[in-house]
């Protein structure tokens, strides 16, 4: 009597821990996995389905309550199988790499993940795929191979040793002879990620890319070669690092309009010869989210707009030249001894001046201070000493590969042009000339054309 009571309390215990909402998938497609804070509703949104189809095709007996862990089929998808995950689509991969690694057709890849441009993903975008059993896992046995400009398939068979019919092309009938260049070709094989000859590795950093903020691109190569491109407007030059990787720095505008910019990489295998390998991808760059600064009492003559315009085409072309010598070690330091941690003002604020319009930003870091010391964060070459309208007496230092640093409202200089100075040596006073309202420090870093937050270049070491 006393097991056959028992009993009955572990099923009861059993009936109170089962979830409220029982799954039964009726239909094939892709299976969903629910997650925390997930509604019915909210998944049918996302698929582009109904509450009433996912109800009907799992068998739902109340909509209302769902449960983590839970398995639901999405209907209107019944030719794609595998369980539904995020994949950040890579720097190289489009719909069509995409569509060969996960063995499902480019429309249906398309309207999974609703994208109304299909031909503009972007590097670090979200994607929903399928996993399966049946997607084509890169190994050592499936190879990609990238076309050259003018390259036919019978030269890129010959190039890469095999035979030209057992090549294929994602985008094109394969009976199709002509080819674009950076679109993969893949053998009969499979798909794999690989990268163009010479290439082992490609990388860009931080993703998304953010107004304000330094982007490092890096390409690991196995021979040497000759690699250019842009990013957005920006042209790239790309140098040997001390790894054996070629990299390139870039700023990202602080008033740069939040979108999809154009990546664009050329790569040439020997000196004079023209650009072998094309390839082009969007990145995405996100708002910096940065505040708003109200300044009054500057100096009309420096919030003059033509003033303004002519010291920003000097500025302009002296820092444009890009040395070939990278000089800087390691992190940046501070260039005042005197700070705490908050500043006068950070960088990115969009600020007006005098009650003017509110169209300019803060281009650096202001420290606190008056009449004491200024220090080179990092060795370099002196560029320009000497006093400008808005900027006061000022100091640039070129630290080679495109990056140069500014030192604003100094009361006294103590470099020249043409001085190498090294990391803590001090080259100026800190004082108020200029467009400033009191003593202090205007710290700023410019790479690749383009002012960028100090304070990164203090946290890490670039590149």
């Amino acid at each position: 009597m006393k097991n056959r009571f028992k009993i009955v309390q572990i099923f009861i215990l059993m009936l109170l821990v089962l979830p409220a909402t029982t799954v039964h998938a009726q239909g094939g497609g892709p299976t969903y996995i629910v997650e925390p804070g997930d509604t019915l509703s909210g998944i049918a949104r996302r698929f582009g389905t109904t509450v009433d189809a996912m109800v009907a095709t799992n068998g739902i007996e109340d909509p209302s309550k769902l449960y983590p862990g839970a398995e639901l089929t999405i209907p209107g998808f019944e030719g794609v199988e595998g369980v539904l995950t995020l994949q950040e689509v890579s720097l190289g991969e489009d719909l069509n790499s995409l569509s060969l690694r996960y063995n499902l057709a480019l429309d249906e890849l398309a309207r999974l993940n609703r994208l109304v441009r299909p031909d503009r993903l972007y590097v670090g975008q979200s994607l929903i795929v399928p996993e399966s059993s049946e997607s084509v896992i890169p190994g050592d046995d499936v190879g990609a191979f990238f076309p050259y400009l003018g390259e036919t398939r019978l030269e890129i068979a010959a190039r890469v040793g095999i035979n030209p019919w057992d090549l294929r092309r994602s985008t094109v009938d394969p009976l199709r002879f002509w080819v674009m260049p950076g679109n993969p070709l893949t053998d009969t094989m499979g798909w794999s990620v690989s990268l163009p000859e010479p290439f082992t590795s490609i990388s860009i950093e931080p993703l998304p890319m953010v107004q304000g903020h330094t982007v490092v691109l890096r390409a690991g190569v196995s021979s040497p070669i000759r690699l250019g491109g842009s990013l957005g407007d920006h042209p790239l030059t790309f140098f040997q690092n001390d790894d054996g990787d070629i990299v390139a720095l870039q700023g990202i505008h602080a008033l740069a309009e939040p979108g999809l910019y154009d990546l664009e990489l050329r790569m040439g295998l020997s000196e004079g010869e023209e650009t072998s390998y094309i390839f082009r991808q969007p990145v995405m760059v996100e708002d910096g989210d940065y505040g708003f600064q109200y300044v009054v009492g500057v100096p009309a003559a420096t919030v003059d707009s033509e003033n303004i315009r002519a010291e920003e085409e000097f500025v302009k072309d002296l820092l444009a030249p890009v040395t070939p010598d990278k000089l800087w070690d390691g992190p940046f330091d501070y260039p005042s001894r005197y700070y705490t941690d908050e500043f006068i003002a950070l960088f990115g604020a969009r600020r007006n001046y005098n009650n003017g319009a509110l169209i300019y930003y803060h281009t650096g870091v202001d420290f606190y201070g008056n009449n004491i010391p200024i220090y080179a964060p990092a060795r370099g070459v002196v560029v320009f000493a000497g006093p400008l309208l808005i900027r006061g007496n000022v100091t640039y230092i070129d630290h080679g590969w495109g990056v140069y640093s500014g030192y604003f409202h100094q009361s006294e200089l103590l470099v020249q042009e043409g001085d190498i100075v090294e990391r803590g040596q001090e080259i100026g006073i800190v004082g108020s000339t200029g467009r400033s309202t009191g003593p202090h420090l205007h710290w700023e870093i410019w790479v690749g054309g383009v002012t960028v937050n100090p304070l990164d270049w203090v946290d890490r070491g670039y590149p």
